[in-house]
C-alpha cells in the first residue's frame, strides 16, 4: 500500500512516517509511506491509496489538495487531515469538508492505529492477486469501479483503465472484500463507494458510467453499505 504525507513541517511527516511503519511492521502489512512538503509535488507523484494532509499550509493547503485529488480521481481517494486544533474537526463539519477522518498534531500513536484500523476494516485497501498468463498481476479493490463479465473473461473498470482476466464472474466475486461490491446485474459487479446516484433501472458511478440494475435489493444494500461507511 502506498500511503502519502503531507506537512510543511519535514519533522511531523518523519514522525507520521516512523509510526505508520511501527503499525505496519505490528500487523505484518505491506505499506511504503513517501513523504511531501509541497502539495503540487504531491498532485504529481500519481495515485496513492491513503492520504495524510496538513489542514493549514502556507502554499497549497490540505483542503486544495484534497479537491484537486477527488477532481483527478473521480473521489476515489482515502484522506486523513493533520490539524494543530481542535476547532478544525468542528470546521471539517460545518463546511462539509468531505474527509475519511482526522489526527490532531503531534499524532498519538493510539490514535493513529485507530484511524488505521478503520480504514482496513472498511476494505478500501485489500489486494487482489490474479493470474495473467504465468504471472500474477496486483490490483486494489479501492482502484476498481466495477467488474465487467465479458464470455471467459473479465474486465476490470478502474480509474486508470481497463485489464482483462481469464476469469469467470462468480469467482472475481468470491475474491472481492463483502458488503463492498454488489451484482447489480448478471454482469456487473459493482464498487458501492463509487456509486454516485441511482433510480429503478440503471447505477450511475461517480465517473459518470451508467450501468443496468437489475437487482431488487439494491437499495436496502446500498443504505446499509451508506451507514457502516459513515459511521
Amino acid at each position: 500500500m502506498r500511503v502519502a504525507l503531507l506537512d510543511d513541517e519535514a519533522a511531523v511527516t518523519a514522525e507520521l512516517d516512523q509510526l505508520i511503519h511501527a503499525y505496519a511492521f505490528a500487523r505484518d502489512y505491506d505499506i511504503q509511506c513517501e513523504r511531501f512538503i509541497d502539495g503540487r509535488d504531491l498532485l504529481n507523484s500519481g495515485k496513492f491509496d491513503l492520504y495524510f494532509l496538513d489542514f493549514c499550509m502556507d502554499t497549497m493547503n490540505g483542503i486544495e489538495v484534497a479537491q484537486a485529488l477527488k477532481e483527478k480521481y473521480s473521489h476515489a481517494v482515502t484522506i486523513c487531515y493533520l490539524t494543530n486544533y481542535d476547532a478544525v474537526a468542528a470546521e471539517i463539519i460545518n463546511r462539509g469538508i468531505h474527509a475519511e477522518g482526522f489526527l490532531k498534531k503531534p499524532v498519538d500513536p493510539d490514535q493513529l492505529t485507530e484511524k488505521l484500523d478503520q480504514f482496513f476494516r472498511m476494505s478500501f485497501f485489500n489486494r487482489l492477486e490474479l493470474r495473467q498468463g504465468k504471472r500474477f498481476q496486483t490490483l486494489y479493490a479501492q482502484d476498481i469501479l466495477y467488474v465487467e463479465a465479458d464470455n471467459k473473461q473479465v474486465r476490470f473498470h478502474l480509474f486508470d483503465g481497463v485489464q482483462s482476466f481469464n476469469y469467470l464472474l462468480r469467482e472475481v466475486e468470491k475474491l472481492l472484500p463483502a458488503g463492498l461490491f454488489y451484482r447489480v446485474s448478471r454482469s456487473f459487479l459493482v464498487n458501492l463507494q463509487y456509486v454516485d446516484s441511482y433510480d429503478a433501472k440503471s447505477v450511475t458511478l461517480k465517473n459518470g458510467e451508467t450501468l443496468p440494475l437489475k437487482s431488487k435489493d439494491f437499495q436496502k444494500t446500498y443504505h446499509n453499505f451508506m451507514f457502516l461507511f459513515n459511521h
